[in-house]
C-alpha cells in the first residue's frame, strides 16, 4: 500500500503542486523545458472534410498496452490510449487524464488527481482503479509485460515481478475514484515522462475480464481513453482506421474525423501514392530522401535511437565466441553505411546510448560524449580477432543474419554482409528476411544467430537502453549475462540515481563492459525519420519519445 514518506527527523513532508509549467521545470534535466503545449496558427481555412490517408511500414503487433513493444505500434497506441500525462509539442509531460500531480519534496511520492470529465469510449467513467489495475497487471508474474521493468522504481515492484512479494505490497493505491498514488524507491526525475506513454495507460478491469481471451484481439474488443478510437482492425489486418473519440475530454481540440492507415512496406509504392494524391503521409529513406528533399511535403527529424547488430549468445554456438563477436564489432565501416547506403540524415553510432538522450544535470554534458567511442571500425584489429576466432571455430564460419523485409532491412543487411565477408575472409553471412512483426517474435523465441535490431527511446532514462542487456530483462533475447554489468546498472538507477556524476560513471563502466569487454552488441547508427506529408496537413507533433508522430492536434486545410 502507499505510505506518505517522512524524513529521518519525522518532519511532515511538504508537497509540491505541479502544474504543466512546473512539471516542465522539474524535467529540465531530462531534456524537457517549461513550455506549455503550443497553439499552432491556422494559416488557412480548415477543410470541411477532416479525413486523411497515411501509411504504416508494418502491421500492428498487439494493442494490449501492457504487452506492446514496438514503436510503430506505440505510435498508434499514443492516439488511442491516453494516460495520466501526455507530451506537448516539445516532448514535455503535461497533464493528460490527470488534472494535476502533487510530488513530495523528496521526490518519492506522487499523488495524481484525475479530471472530472474523463470517460472511456463507451461513456463509462475512467477512474483511479483503472490505473491501479493496469499497472498491477503489467508487473504481476502471471500477466507480466515486457515493459514491467519501467516500474522497478515503484516500491516493491521489482520484487513482485520476480515473484518475491505479493502484488498487494506494491507502492500503488487508489484512495478514491479520482486519486491515484505512487510511492517510489528512489527519486526519478523522468517518472512523468514514463507515465506519458501508453504502456502505463489505464484498463477497465471489468471490461478486460469480460472479454477474456478476446480482449485486444481486434478493434471491437477494446475500450479507448485517447483522442481516437480504432475500427476495422484485427491481428491479421494490413489496414485500419482511426476515428475521433467523441467521449475524449478534450475532443474539441481534435480536428481530424478519420485517419485511414494502410501498411506499405515498399517506399516506392508509398511515394507513388503520395504523388497521385492518394496518400497524405508516408515514410521515406535512403535515395528517396535526396530525391525528394526539395518537395514541399518533405519533413525530417533526428531520432533518439540505436540501430545495431545483436548476437544470440547461446552456449556452444559460433556467436558465443568472444573473438568472433569482437571481430564483427570492428569490421563494419559505419561512416560509409550512413553516408553511402542510408544517406538519410542518419549518423554513425559508437555506443549503446544515442546522442541527445540525457545530459548530466550538473555539467550539461551529454552521456554519449561523456562515455566516448566503443566498437570503432578498425579492420586490422578486427582481423586479429578473426584469426583467434578461427583458431577456436575453424577457418569457415557461416552465420544467419535476421532482418526485416522492408527497404531499409534489405539495404543494411546487404551492406553488413558485404563488409563482413570482405573484411573477415572465410565468414559467410546469409540473410534471413522476415516481416517486422515476425522478426520480433523470432528474436523473442531466440531463434536467430545475428539480428539487425533497433531501440528507440521510450523515455529519457538511460536505463531503458542498459536494461536491454540486464540478466533478467524480458528484452535480453541474446541471453547476455555479466554480473558486474548488472551490478553497475542497478547501482546507477538506485543508490546513485540522485548523484549524477556517480550515475554517469556507473553507466560508462557498464557500457565499456558491454561493448568493449564482451562485444555483446554492435552499435551501427543513430537514425533519422523522413516523411513526405501533404502540405495541407498542419498541427502534427513529433515527439522524442513514444511515437513517430502524433495527430491529436493535426488538421487539414482547404
Amino acid at each position: 500500500m502507499y505510505t506518505d514518506t517522512e524524513g529521518g527527523n519525522k518532519m511532515k513532508t511538504k508537497l509540491l503542486v505541479v502544474s504543466a509549467v512546473v512539471t516542465g521545470l522539474l524535467l529540465t534535466a531530462c531534456g524537457g523545458n517549461d513550455k506549455k503545449e503550443t497553439t499552432k496558427s491556422e494559416d488557412g481555412a480548415i477543410a470541411t472534410t477532416q479525413k486523411i490517408e497515411i501509411s504504416s511500414p508494418a502491421p500492428l503487433s498487439t494493442l494490449d498496452t501492457t504487452q506492446t513493444m514496438d514503436k510503430n505500434t506505440f505510435t498508434i497506441v499514443q492516439h488511442l490510449f491516453e494516460g495520466l500525462y501526455r507530451f506537448d509539442d516539445d516532448s514535455t509531460p503535461i497533464p493528460g487524464l490527470a488534472e494535476k500531480v502533487d510530488i513530495s519534496e523528496d521526490g518519492l511520492s506522487y499523488k495524481f488527481t484525475l479530471r472530472d470529465d474523463i470517460k472511456w469510449s463507451d461513456g463509462e467513467p475512467i477512474t483511479a482503479q483503472d490505473f491501479l489495475y493496469s499497472w498491477k497487471k503489467l508487473v504481476t508474474p502471471a500477466t507480466i509485460g515486457p515493459n514491467a521493468y519501467l516500474l522497478d522504481n515503484v516500491k516493491n515492484s521489482k520484487a513482485i515481478r520476480n515473484g518475491e512479494k505479493a502484488i498487494d505490497e506494491i507502492g500503488l493505491s487508489a484512495p478514491s475514484e479520482k486519486e491515484f498514488e505512487v510511492t517510489l524507491e528512489q527519486a526519478q526525475p523522468s517518472f512523468l515522462t514514463v507515465a506519458s506513454i501508453g504502456w502505463l495507460a489505464p484498463q477497465n478491469q471489468a471490461y478486460v475480464e469480460k472479454q477474456g481471451k478476446d480482449y485486444a484481439t481486434d478493434s471491437e474488443h477494446l475500450l479507448y481513453s485517447g483522442p481516437f478510437i480504432l475500427t476495422d482492425w484485427d491481428a491479421s489486418s494490413d489496414t485500419w482506421t482511426l476515428k475521433k473519440n467523441p467521449e475524449y475530454y478534450d475532443a474539441d481540440k481534435v480536428k481530424l474525423e478519420e485517419v485511414n492507415v494502410n501498411t506499405i512496406k515498399e517506399e516506392n509504392t508509398g511515394i507513388n501514392l503520395y504523388q497521385s494524391n492518394e496518400l497524405d503521409l508516408t515514410r521515406i529513406s535512403g535515395q528517396y530522401v535526396q530525391q525528394y528533399s526539395d518537395d514541399k511535403g518533405y519533413v525530417t527529424h533526428s531520432d533518439v535511437a540505436n540501430y545495431y547488430l545483436d548476437f544470440n549468445k547461446k552456449a556452444d554456438t559460433a556467436p558465443d565466441n568472444l573473438h568472433l563477436r569482437k571481430a564483427i564489432a570492428q569490421a563494419i565501416d559505419k561512416d560509409a553505411l550512413t553516408k553511402s547506403v542510408l544517406n538519410d540524415g542518419s549518423k554513425p553510432l559508437n555506443g549503446l546510448i544515442p546522442s541527445g538522450l540525457y545530459k548530466n544535470p550538473e555539467t550539461s554534458e551529454d552521456f554519449r560524449k561523456f562515455s566516448g567511442d566503443h566498437s570503432v571500425y578498425d579492420v586490422k584489429k578486427a582481423q586479429a580477432e578473426w584469426e583467434k576466432a578461427k583458431a577456436d571455430l575453424g577457418d569457415k564460419i557461416k552465420l544467419s543474419l535476421l532482418v526485416s523485409d522492408d527497404d531499409n532491412g534489405k539495404k543494411i543487411s546487404e551492406y553488413v554482409q558485404s563488409q563482413l565477408q570482405e573484411n573477415l575472409k572465410g565468414l559467410e553471412i546469409t540473410i534471413n528476411a522476415q516481416p517486422k512483426n515476425n522478426v520480433l517474435q523470432t528474436r523473442k523465441d531466440k531463434n536467430y544467430e545475428l539480428s539487425l535490431s533497433g531501440w528507440i527511446a521510450g523515455s529519457s532514462d538511460l536505463d531503458s537502453y542498459f536494461n536491454l542487456y540486464a540478466g533478467d530483462s524480458a528484452y535480453n533475447y541474446g541471453s547476455y549475462k555479466n554480473a558486474d554489468y548488472d551490478k553497475l546498472i542497478t547501482n546507477a538507477r538506485t543508490v546513485n540515481a540522485n548523484t549524477p556524476d556517480k550515475q554517469f560513471d556507473d553507466y560508462k563502466e557498464a557500457e565499456a563492459i558491454l561493448l568493449d569487454q564482451d562485444a555483446a552488441q554492435v552499435p551501427l547508427y543513430q537514425s533519422a525519420s523522413n516523411y513526405l506529408i501533404n502540405p495541407k496537413i498542419k498541427g502534427i507533433s513529433y515527439h522524442l519519445y513514444g511515437d513517430y508522430f502524433n495527430l491529436r492536434t493535426a488538421y487539414l486545410e482547404e
